[in-house]
């Protein structure tokens, strides 16, 4: 009978918990309703990518996917897998977990329910219940304070070749010094008697970035992304770090909270070689160098992680969603009034997902974001070609001002300039207001 070898476990995404079995048949992932695994997601094509074995060895062929898929953070085309290795596709994470022999009876099982896991963020000792964590919310903004104050002392401890008990090692902090190794901890708390939500940037000395997420509304969301920064890119932050401003800072800025029970937090540590600063704003507004850096930093794990909602609690992520949402019916509603409202619709739709990408379960009206973004983006596709057909028709009987119309027409309808329609149809345009030109001579 037929064995499987491998199994996909889905560790975040719409399906999370969900196991799949690889047989001799293989597999493929994708938005649409006839692929294996199908999963209404509009960062994904409608058949995204293949999973299949080749002579007892799992390979994954990307099916040629607007978004790409990742492997171990990596982007491939074609791509042999192992144990343990992580597939990203659109908001769906998979591991690759290495399978005993069993009989397809046993492998046809169905999916495993999808299991809560509860994870213990130390903010309580026995029982690590969301309503205890949030109880007692100070408890680990204490801890925090406590391992910002390790940090700092364990870099001046590496970085002071005085504190070194031997010559041989004392010369690390000369090269240290010499090439500015940066180190970074941001950390941004956001606390109130309903929830907790933490924020935490990393840059370690070997640049790996890293970003922390722990959310503990009733979502209970934990995120954990990082990357190897690019050398070029570190020099950079660190020469704009030391003009920032930062270090004339003062250590501590208090304020008093605006409502009872409440905590609004961000404490930056950088050091860079032997010089290290910890600055702590509390319950008030931020100064402004220290504000200056904060966006800086946030913009720059934004543009290496790629996933820069993920800064923002799962409630505030929801709102902007659903207010994207709205915008989307709107211009839906109205595309009759502009030709360019369809295809803003759709970016909108495409937005209210980029929103919810980290937010999971789903928020009740997510099935109406898909819907609403398959409707616009097939109407947008129909009024395209009937378009692109009138300016063509137009170019084949020479009429060269109707052409001309036509084509001005179709750059509305697909505005952005860096789309393949847009840019077809600015060729045509300009070959056709050059002939109308000649014809005017």
């Amino acid at each position: 009978m037929s064995t499987y070898l491998y199994t996909l476990v889905i560790e975040e995404g719409p399906l999370k918990g969900r196991r799949y079995p690889i047989t001799s048949a293989g597999l493929i992932l994708g938005r649409s309703s006839q692929c294996d695994i199908a999963i209404s997601d509009l960062l994904l094509s409608r058949s995204h990518c293949r999973f299949e074995m080749r002579n007892g060895e799992l390979w994954l062929i990307d099916l040629a996917s607007a978004n790409q898929t990742l492997v171990n953070e990596t982007a491939v085309d074609e791509s042999r897998l192992a144990q343990g290795d992580l597939i990203r596709a659109g908001q769906t994470l998979l591991r690759v977990e290495r399978a005993e022999e069993v009989t397809l009876s046993q492998a046809d099982k169905p999916p495993q329910e999808n299991t809560e896991v509860v994870i213990d963020l130390g903010f309580g000792k026995s029982e690590p219940s969301a309503n205890h964590a949030k109880k007692n919310f100070l408890r680990p903004l204490l801890w925090t304070l406590a391992a910002v104050l390790i940090l700092v002392t364990g870099i001046t401890l590496i970085l002071d070749p005085s504190n070194r008990k031997n010559d041989r090692v004392a010369v690390k902090p000369q090269n240290i010094l010499q090439e500015k190794t940066l180190l970074l901890q941001y950390e941004k708390v956001e606390a109130s008697t309903e929830n907790i939500f933490r924020y935490e940037l990393t840059l370690s000395p070997e640049g790996v970035l890293a970003v922390k997420i722990d959310d503990l509304s009733g979502k209970n969301r934990h995120v954990r992304r990082e990357k190897q920064v690019d050398r070029e890119l570190l020099a950079e932050l660190t020469r704009e770090i030391e003009a920032s401003g930062f270090y004339s800072l003062e250590k501590t800025y208090t304020g008093f909270a605006a409502h009872p029970n409440t905590l609004n937090e961000w404490t930056l540590t950088a050091a860079i070689g032997k010089r290290v600063h910890t600055c702590r704003v509390t319950n008030r507004e931020e100064p402004e160098p220290f504000k200056a850096l904060r966006e800086k930093l946030e913009t720059f794990s934004k543009n290496e992680l790629g996933i820069w909602a993920i800064q923002f609690s799962a409630d505030k992520l929801t709102m902007l969603a659903r207010n994207a949402l709205a915008v989307a019916r709107k211009k839906f509603e109205e595309r009759e009034v502009k030709y360019g409202n369809l295809y803003e619709a759709i970016r909108s739709y495409q937005e209210a997902v980029f929103y919810l990408d980290t937010v999971n379960p789903k928020p009740d009206f997510y099935p109406e974001i898909i819907d609403g973004f398959e409707a616009a983006e097939g109407e947008l596709t129909k009024r395209h070609e009937e378009q692109r057909f009138r300016a063509d028709r137009a170019i084949n009987l020479a009429d060269w001002a109707s052409a001309a119309q036509e084509l001005k027409i179709l750059r509305e309808m697909i505005p952005d300039r860096t789309d393949s329609r847009n840019k077809e149809a600015t060729r045509k345009l300009i070959d056709v207001e050059s002939r109308l030109k000649k014809n005017r001579r």
